[in-house]
């Protein structure tokens, strides 16, 4: 949907600001050298990656998984849980380009498509984008592994996931996804900012097997790692607090 106030932002006010102010961290407010677009390399390096055993643990809990491989890069902690809120919020748009470039350092090469999650059809009148698309496109800039941004179609806004129970999430996304285009055969890179339980990316990927591809990768940024997944919602609160900051 056109937003003039968006555009004039976009190609007037920050032009007009990067030309008059120099580039600093938006995290610590340092000057930034030519080659960091967004946070210095002190902050970013404060992002540890994940845990390999979290990571484990999480593809476990995900009963069924539809994916073939599953790819989380780091921790929701909060240098984290700021940047992304810059992103999805604030169109601080270097943001994916910083976050594609890190998951391409995680992410093999022999995909055939890469896509995104499709966001919630209000969100993205709201916003006007879907930062995991930017992430995406920012990657496949990087790797060369074509981008389709429009593979998935999300066929009905579905309910907030944040209060739900890992059960009441997956029945809440469960075909809410179609797709559109061709995926027979073919290695799919599919790719979201944040996983918590995995119900989203695991119908996506639901959807891409049951229309023939061949592999399907699942990868995020980031996961919460204080709290356990579980069908209890009062062991998830912890997590969802965290969660309600960056989903509105």
């Amino acid at each position: 949907m056109f937003n003039l106030k968006h555009v004039v932002h976009d190609w007037v006010v920050e032009p007009v600001l990067s030309f008059v102010a120099p580039a600093q961290c938006l995290i610590c407010g340092e000057p930034l050298l030519q080659s960091h677009k967004v946070v210095c390399q002190s902050c970013y390096g404060k992002i540890s990656p994940l845990d390999p055993a979290y990571l484990e643990s999480l593809r476990d809990e995900i009963r069924t998984p539809y994916f073939d491989d599953l790819i989380v890069c780091y921790p929701f902690d909060q240098t984290f849980q700021y940047l992304i809120h810059l992103l999805k919020y604030q169109r601080q748009f270097s943001v994916a380009e910083l976050f594609g470039e890190s998951l391409a350092h995680f992410v093999p090469l022999n995909f055939d498509l890469v896509t995104a999650v499709p966001l919630n059809p209000v969100r993205y009148k709201e916003r006007g984008y879907n930062q995991s698309e930017l992430i995406a496109k920012q990657l496949s800039n990087i790797t060369r592994i074509p981008l389709s941004s429009n593979l998935l179609i999300r066929l009905r806004n579905t309910q907030s996931q944040t209060k739900l129970s890992r059960e009441a999430r997956k029945q809440n996304v469960k075909d809410a996804f179609t797709i559109n285009g061709e995926v027979e055969g073919k290695r799919i890179l599919l790719i979201d900012d944040v996983i918590t339980t995995g119900s989203t990316l695991n119908e996506c990927a639901r959807e891409l097997k049951k229309n023939g591809a061949s592999w399907v990768t699942a990868a995020a940024l980031a996961t919460p790692t204080d709290f356990f997944q579980s069908d209890d919602i009062s062991q998830m609160d912890v997590g969802d607090r965290m969660l309600d900051q960056i989903h509105g």
